[in-house]
């Protein structure tokens, strides 16, 4: 009797064991992404094989629709942005997945909002390889699901293709296999041709991009280089000039650094963003090959100088750290009218409590310190651009005193034009990881009366 005991004990314990095994490994393959094609040799160095592309095959369906399909006949865009995350994978992963724009296979789930991340994911931590797969990943996601990542380079990605490796750890040069196949790999390498394919200094992201109802001398028009995504964010808008077009900055500028209104002046070119973009192309062009100066070259030119002394766009801390706001504020405005926009949003300046506006919002400093080198705050900051018929005052009439009405939309006719009315919102909020309630940065609202030919 105590025998049979002892065995049914044991067929229990066994058959325990063998159930947790197996929902073990079920959550393993529902948790684990498919191999990528470039995986499936191991004949290739880690530092030569391309990032996982393919899993844009296995987008999920998002649980929202897309930002843009808004009830009522509005429009809205939203855009999220994420600064220095300096080698830190957990705590990257965490924050795309609160913002909504990563599941737990670390697949794109944000329909067509428009991620930026504006440099330093390199350095402080371990996890260089992984996150620029990543990066390289969703890219692709996104861009198929009618969103976009757009990727800059920070100060650090610069320094590592010079050769300045202060602030590596001896953990990222682990995983690479070692020095040698760590610094093939960011010149010749896949990160290296990452850095230059899919990577630019500044970005300039304008809110009306697919908005249906926009009249065409309005549509923003891209150079025909500059056509697909992520590129079509890297250069300046060429716009129809239309003297009753009210959006003309209604964009928001990204960069890593700053960028003062000094340095676009100097630039004296009409393209401002297009030209800071090819001078920052050129010289990581130049220095990839071999990375190992730890300095600009001495054959660099006087541009390229420019473009990494103090008050350069990859090292300025001008907005962040000037203590005059009236001057500072001054500058900005200047800055946004050269560029195009209505925010300058930058990273580079950790301010660890979470992401401080300056200027009413004009001026956007989202360094937190996500990653555990400094342990800040883990967030991201997003903007939310909505358009939506305005049916708030009395309806215009036309010359022959005849009202006009579509879909709720108030609309003005003349002989050959009419103006339809929309009010337009914008709201920037801190996103948190942790519990911590999302904070409003700033917030705009107005009327804009667009003119349609009729």
């Amino acid at each position: 009797m105590a025998h049979r005991k002892g065995l049914v004990h044991h067929i229990s314990t066994s058959s325990f064991v063998l159930i947790a095994l197996v929902l073990i490994g079920i959550y393993y393959l529902w948790s684990t992404p498919p191999p990528s094609s470039s995986s499936a040799s191991h004949a290739h160095p880690a530092h030569l094989k391309s990032p996982p592309l393919d899993h844009a095959e296995s987008i999920q369906t998002p649980l929202q629709p897309p930002a843009s399909a808004v009830a009522g006949g509005a429009f809205q865009k939203r855009l999220v942005a994420v600064a220095d995350i300096h080698g830190d994978l957990l705590h990257t992963t965490r924050l795309l997945r609160t913002l909504g724009l990563l599941n737990l296979k670390s697949e794109w789930v944000g329909g067509d909002t428009i991620l930026v991340q504006t440099g330093d994911i390199v350095d402080r931590g371990r996890d260089t390889i992984a996150l620029y797969r990543l990066m390289d990943s969703l890219r692709a996601q996104a861009t198929k699901a009618g969103g976009a990542v757009v990727s800059l380079l920070g100060n650090h990605e610069i320094m590592n293709a010079l050769g300045d490796w202060r602030y590596v750890t001896k953990e990222d040069i682990a995983t690479f296999g070692g020095p040698a196949p760590r610094r093939l790999a960011i010149g010749e390498g896949w990160i290296g041709q990452t850095w230059r394919s899919n990577y630019s200094i500044t970005a300039r992201v304008p809110f009306t991009l697919g908005f249906p109802s926009l009249p065409s001398s309005l549509v923003s028009t891209v150079p025909a280089e500059f056509s697909d995504a992520p590129q079509t964010y890297v250069g300046d808008v060429v716009r129809p000039r239309d003297p009753n077009d009210p959006f003309t900055h209604a964009a928001i500028s990204y960069v890593h650094g700053g960028i003062v209104p000094d340095y676009i002046k100097g630039l004296r070119s009409d393209n401002p963003i297009r030209e800071i973009n090819r001078i920052g192309s050129e010289l990581m062009y130049s220095v990839l090959n071999p990375p190992v100066h730890q300095s600009l070259p001495l054959n660099a030119t006087a541009e390229q100088r420019l473009f990494w002394s103090e008050h350069g766009p990859m090292w300025d801390r001008t907005y962040a750290l000037d203590e005059d706001e009236v001057a500072m504020c001054a500058r900005a405005r200047e800055a946004c009218d050269l560029l195009g926009v209505r925010r300058l949003v930058m990273g580079h300046t950790p301010h660890f409590e979470g992401p401080v506006s300056r200027c009413e919002g004009m001026v956007l400093l989202i360094d937190t310190g996500i990653s555990r080198a400094y342990g800040g705050a883990i967030s991201a900051t997003e903007f939310l651009f909505t358009l939506t018929p305005d049916d708030s005052s009395s309806s215009p009439v036309d010359q022959d005193g005849e009202e006009a009405e579509d879909r709720g939309l108030r609309r003005r006719k003349t002989s050959t034009t009419t103006t339809t009315r929309w009010r337009e919102s914008e709201v920037v909020t801190a996103w948190f990881v942790g519990g911590r309630e999302k904070e409003v940065l700033a917030t705009s609202d107005r009327v804009v009366e667009l003119p349609t030919t009729g």
